[in-house]
């Protein structure tokens, strides 16, 4: 199955949404009106910790200092290092993000509901998924109802997948159901709960989420992908291949569709389809071995099914000599060793 899609965008601080009054009455204040706020936040993360770092510095200053309404200065304070928070995360360092989420949500701990999804999102990118779910659970429970829906559908949408990540299939299905319910266009949201549907074995209900993603994206490849193995698994071989058609005009280079339509066409009979197929992805894979040694499992696959189809033709000794090739790349295949001891060849 195709891997939901990742989690690596973290969103800006957008304390206005739950501290919009305290902000205006903060920038009223003549001295606070000078302070340069233009940095912190810029998409380039390195000039917005450089900037976010000074505003910490300037922020605290006020706080301390007692000018102005002390409210605001802490809400500026607090989005100050959530700001920083997710400039450390987009480069990937969490740790350091997650301590300026701290220092934000100690400073608004009822008050402040992105820190929280912004920390759940770095607690998921360390496979931290059970104080991931924490952070979401509180971020949708401090949300405001009926404001910025979008949010809070994310923050169903992501704490769906943290459930998926611990095999809580049914957990992550109402989320994403919740998610989709808040935001009906929430590609992602569809996509999920179309994977989950495809594990419980509920292939309509999955096919059904992969087509309203396709919908809304024609030129979504992982839903189209997905679906073409829903549709397998329903025994529907023609759909499987029309989709697979589709996503190899989209992504030439994905080995796997290859792979699955081969398959198709092998449980078709049509075996010299499913060769083609089989063949184009040998020498994808062979490309992706040089960079990945690890890619061999997969290349040993696609020789064995290919194997199988000339075997199925009565090609015997190409047959074998992909066997062969199957066991070599992966001496541990006892499919590919039980079809050469089938045919009375050695491995």
């Amino acid at each position: 199955m195709f891997p939901n899609r990742p989690i690596s965008e973290f969103r800006k601080a957008r304390a206005c949404r739950t501290l919009c009054s305290l902000v205006l009455i903060f920038i009223s204040t003549p001295a606070a009106s000078q302070v340069p706020r233009d940095n912190c936040g810029n998409p380039d993360s390195d000039i917005s910790i450089a900037g976010c770092t000074k505003k910490i510095k300037l922020d605290t200053a006020i706080l301390k200092s007692g000018w102005g309404n002390p409210n605001a200065a802490v809400a500026h304070l607090a989005t100050d290092y959530d700001s920083r928070g997710v400039a450390y995360a987009n480069k990937g360092l969490y740790d350091q993000a997650i301590a300026d989420y701290n220092q934000a949500i100690s400073l608004l701990p009822k008050s402040f509901p992105i820190a929280y999804f912004n920390r759940g999102l770095a607690y998921h990118n360390q496979e931290l998924d059970d104080q991931a779910i924490v952070d979401y659970t509180t971020a949708i429970s401090l949300e405001p109802k009926g404001a910025d829906p979008f949010e809070l559908a994310d923050a169903y949408d992501y704490r769906g997948n943290a459930y998926e990540q611990k095999g809580l299939y049914d957990e992550a299905i109402a989320d994403f159901t919740m998610a989709i319910s808040l935001n009906p266009g929430l590609e992602s949201a569809y996509a999920n709960r179309g994977n989950d549907y495809s594990r419980k074995a509920l292939y309509d209900l999955a096919i059904a989420d992969f087509s309203k993603v396709i919908s809304l994206d024609s030129r979504d490849v992982a839903s189209r992908y997905n679906r073409a193995l829903a549709y397998q698994h329903k025994g529907l071989y023609d759909d499987s291949i029309t989709d697979l058609t589709r996503e190899i005009a989209l992504a030439p280079n994905f080995a796997n569709a290859y792979d699955v339509r081969g398959l198709a066409f092998a449980r078709k009979g049509l075996y010299d389809q499913a060769i083609s197929d089989y063949t184009q992805e040998i020498a994808l894979n062979a490309k992706d071995i040089q960079l990945h040694p690890g890619f061999a499992s997969q290349s040993a696959n696609a020789y064995s099914h290919r194997g199988g189809a000339y075997e199925r033709k009565g090609v015997i000794d190409a047959a074998i000599a992909d066997y062969r090739a199957a066991v070599k790349l992966d001496p541990n295949m006892q499919s590919a060793k039980d079809a050469l001891a089938r045919l009375g060849a050695a491995p």
